[in-house]
């Protein structure tokens, strides 16, 4: 799918999960517990091993079921390499104009991470139609609404430390979705293998988007 198509099907779905620091064999599993409690879209990050080869397996094996992306794209070099092996939209935690360019070159959905006015601001002026606002925790929702005010034409999505109490208050300062890593990939579910512990989290998440009943069916 073109950038477009990729920004549109994150606003719908409004959930990215994220798979950081996990073994190869155990992607496959993570993704399917996900897949289960109704989230569609996974991002693995770039700092963690293997991680090429898990995009190119999720792509082979829930490709039709979910939306696969890279994460911790942080140079150009892995933003290749993540294409290469099949990620259909790259995200960061910093705002790297040179990524930003290549992808919007490439017509490849970039989410660049952003704190302040100027970061979200220059991520908008090299062609980014969302922005991964973090660390979203730390910034807090009134510092989000603050920045919603004068910035209304760049899609916000929140990352780090939303959970399913807390979510709602993203989603009414003008975030159109959210990324959840280690709150529904646990660490302690993945090394004991409890895919359906995470199933029930990722439910959770899910059960508590607003407008459910709009997002897609993949």
């Amino acid at each position: 799918m073109n950038a477009e198509k990729i920004y549109e099907l994150i606003r719908k779905e409004k959930i990215i999960a994220i798979a950081r620091g996990v073994r190869i064999d155990q992607i496959i599993n993570i993704a399917e517990a996900l897949h289960a409690g109704g989230i569609k879209m996974l991002e693995v990050t770039c700092n963690t091993d293997g991680v090429f080869e898990m995009i190119k397996m999720l792509r082979n094996k829930m490709g039709d079921k979910m939306c696969i992306g890279a994460g911790t794209v942080i140079t150009t070099d892995l933003c290749k390499q993540a294409l290469k092996a099949g990620a259909e939209f790259m995200i960061a935690p910093d705002t790297n104009t040179d990524v930003i360019d290549y992808c919007v070159k490439h017509d490849v959905a970039i989410l660049p991470g952003a704190a302040t006015a100027t970061e979200i601001l220059a991520a908008k002026r090299h062609g980014a139609k969302m922005v991964k606002i973090f660390p979203a925790s730390a910034l807090g929702v009134n510092y989000i609404k603050a920045l919603r005010g004068p910035i209304d034409d760049v899609d916000f999505v929140a990352v780090d430390g939303v959970r399913p109490e807390n979510m709602a208050e993203f989603f009414a300062v003008g975030c159109v979705a959210i990324g959840i890593g280690a709150s529904v990939v646990r660490k302690e579910f993945v090394e004991k293998g409890d895919w359906k512990a995470i199933t029930e989290i990722a439910r959770k998440y899910v059960q508590n988007l607003p407008q459910s009943s709009q997002r897609t069916q993949r």
